[in-house]
This record gives C-alpha cells, sequence and structure tokens, in this order.
C-alpha cells in the first residue's frame, strides 16, 4: 500500500487575496503551479465577509434578521466562479437558524458570536476546494477543529493547545487530494466553537505547519510582503525583502496588521522557513524571515490607534533609530505626548493624538526610510 505523501508546505490566502471570483482563480492557480506535490491550503474568509457577519449577528441581537446580504455576497462569488449556486444552501440555512435564535433571545453571547464568524470560514474552504477541482486538482474542504485543533474557551481570541499537534498531523494525512483547511477556528475542550482573532488564519497555518513538519510557511497577501509602513498610511512604503522574526513579531504586536503577533512562534519551534508573497507577483521575492538580525538601523514603522484621541507608533529597529524620528516630527510641529522604548531592544514608541497619527508615519518614514543607507538596513535587519 502506497504511504500518503508528507506535506512540504504550508500556504494560507487572506481575504483580500480571495476576495472576489477572479482572486480566488488567481489564488487556486498559484496552489497549482507553485504548491508542489501535495501542500496544505489555509484560507480566510473572503473579504469582508467576517465584519459582515459580525453586522447581521449584533442587528439580530437587536431583533432584526437580516437572512440576505450573507447568502447574496456568497452567491455572487460562485456565479464569478461558475459553481453551482447550491454549494453553500446548507450553511446559508444553518446561519439563518442561528440569528433567528440570537433575535428571540435579544443577546449575543460570546460563544454565539463566534459560531456566526465561523461561517466565513468554512463557506470559503469549500468555494476554494470546489473552484481547485474545477481546475483539475484534487481537494478536500476540511474544518480545523475536525483536525483536532482543540484550544482554551477564550471566545474571540482563543489560544491553540500544544497537545493538539500530533492528532492534526496523524487527521491530515487522511485527507484525500489537496486539504483546504479552514483558518481562524477552533474548538475548546468541551466541542464548543471558538475563534482565534484578528489575522488568526496566520495562527492557524503555522501551527499546522509545525504539525505536519512542513519545510515551509507561505503566507500569501495582498501585499508584496512585510513593508517599511502600511502603504494605505504612507505610499512610498516599500518591501522589506529580509527581516528577523523578532523584528517581524514586534511590528505585529504594535499593530501591523499583515501577521497575527503569536503566528510566528510555531515557526520558530519548528524551525520553518516563512514567507510573505503577492498572490500578484508569485515569482516575486516577498519577505523570507531569518532567526538571526544583522545589520542596524530603522526596519519598519507601525500604528495602532488607542482610546479616545490617542494612538501609538512603534519604529522598529536596531541602534539608536529613535533620535532621527523624533527630530523629524519637531521639525512638523508634532510633539508626541510620550516616548518610549518598547519590549526588548528593537523598537521606540511614540504615543501621539489620533488626529496627528498618519501625517506623523508619513514623516517618521520618510526620515528614516528615504536615503539608500536605511533602506540596505531595513533589507538586512
Amino acid at each position: 500500500m502506497l504511504q500518503p505523501v508528507a506535506f512540504e508546505k504550508v500556504m494560507k490566502f487572506g481575504g483580500a487575496a480571495l476576495k472576489d471570483g477572479p482572486a480566488v482563480e488567481r489564488a487556486c492557480a498559484i496552489v497549482r503551479d507553485f504548491g508542489g506535490e501535495r501542500p496544505v491550503v489555509v484560507v480566510s474568509a473572503h473579504q469582508g465577509v467576517t465584519s459582515l457577519l459580525d453586522a447581521v449577528a449584533r442587528a439580530a441581537a437587536e431583533g432584526e434578521v437580516d437572512r440576505d446580504r450573507v447568502r447574496i455576497r456568497h452567491r455572487s462569488l460562485l456565479r464569478e466562479l461558475g459553481l453551482d449556486s447550491e454549494l453553500l444552501d446548507r450553511y446559508f440555512a444553518e446561519l439563518a437558524s442561528i440569528l433567528r435564535g440570537i433575535a428571540v433571545r435579544r443577546r449575543l453571547p460570546p460563544d454565539e458570536r463566534d459560531l456566526v464568524l465561523s461561517y466565513g470560514e468554512r463557506m470559503s474552504a469549500r468555494v476554494v476546494a470546489h473552484a481547485l477541482k474545477a481546475m483539475g486538482v484534487a481537494a478536500t474542504p476540511v474544518d480545523a477543529y475536525d483536525l483536532g485543533l482543540v484550544s482554551d474557551s477564550n471566545h474571540g481570541a482563543a489560544r491553540p493547545l500544544l497537545e493538539s499537534r500530533e492528532r492534526i498531523r496523524a487527521a491530515l494525512l487522511e485527507v484525500p487530494g489537496i486539504p483546504v483547511v479552514t483558518g481562524f477556528l477552533a474548538k475548546d475542550a468541551h466541542g464548543n466553537l471558538t475563534t482565534l482573532g484578528r489575522n488568526g488564519s496566520d495562527l492557524s497555518a503555522a501551527l499546522l505547519a509545525e504539525a505536519v513538519n512542513a519545510g515551509v510557511l507561505e503566507l500569501w497577501k495582498s501585499v508584496g510582503g512585510m513593508m517599511t509602513a502600511d502603504p494605505a498610511i504612507v505610499p512610498e512604503a516599500r518591501v522589506i525583502e529580509r527581516m528577523s522574526f523578532e523584528d517581524a513579531t514586534a511590528l505585529a504586536s504594535h499593530g501591523a496588521e499583515v501577521l497575527h503577533p503569536e503566528a510566528l512562534e510555531p515557526a520558530l519551534r519548528a524551525g520553518l522557513v516563512v514567507r510573505f508573497l503577492d498572490v500578484r507577483d508569485p515569482r516575486g521575492g516577498g519577505t523570507t524571515l531569518e532567526t538571526c538580525a544583522d545589520g542596524r538601523g530603522p526596519v519598519g514603522i507601525a500604528v495602532k490607534r488607542l482610546e479616545g484621541d490617542r494612538a501609538h507608533l512603534a519604529l522598529v529597529g536596531r541602534g539608536a533609530v529613535g533620535s532621527r524620528a523624533l527630530d523629524s516630527l519637531a521639525d512638523a510641529g508634532i510633539r508626541p505626548i510620550e516616548v518610549s522604548r518598547g519590549p526588548g531592544r528593537s523598537s521606540q514608541l511614540f504615543v501621539l493624538r489620533a488626529s496627528e497619527l498618519e501625517r506623523a508615519a508619513r514623516i517618521v518614514h520618510a526620515a528614516c526610510f528615504a536615503d539608500a543607507r536605511a533602506g540596505a538596513d531595513a533589507r538586512h535587519s
């Protein structure tokens, strides 16, 4: 009897990379052309769907049951892909029933909110698996909790339990074709569905890669890789070709939304190569994470809005990276409310008025990343 092929890589696709029919087809083509013999594919909900599900759940708690918006969104996607229009009808019916129950009780406890949000990933996995099949690639949709991914009971931000790993590996090897696995989802020890928080699909993918001893974890995004700043705020931001796990984790923990801040822990434990890659340019270099960090200088900027009229800007880097940023802010008439060092040795934190945040980010980026030397330091940090 032939032994099942071991998994060489895990490929995770975020919501923006699966936003519509053409995007799903592009992601599936990447799996077919760059996935190797047998990857594990992890998917987020299609762009905007998690927010939509949250909105309809909250509306149900106010007594209004919206049966249409989620269905219309996914039916449009199925039509763009030429897939069976009834493919997701079971999930639409289940979701409508849950929303009716919430409306009757007029309350939305965290466990029921998690249950509603789960339908984004569950439907996305079915869409992507069937789109792969339409391309002639054998694939099977799988819910991560059915593989044995167990978490604590902290609904909305659950933490996976390490004892899941052996069960996950054995279960994945039994899945026919390419497993297309839901990100973001788990179940607690009592069998209640949980979600892993914002960007939780990155964490799911890292845990699966660790469980199957994959050599590579690929995080496919709609941007070119980890960048020196959020390009929506700083148009001049550029891709960081190589950076350390420590710096990537620092950027994520300070607000860079490209990565779940805990996603790199399993990758470090397993010694994985981690790459951030661009779905629009699958042959591009993207960002590769390394365990060591040579070189000095600024690496990247992350921003986060706080309560009230406050926000913080983190400049991650090595050496005395804060003085140039502080001088540039002073020259522009921006006085930080507070300046401090971040945890460890790799960040300088500026607390600012929220109304000044985006302008401050552009000023600091121009000061720290405009010259060639800073760019070289960023690439080799």
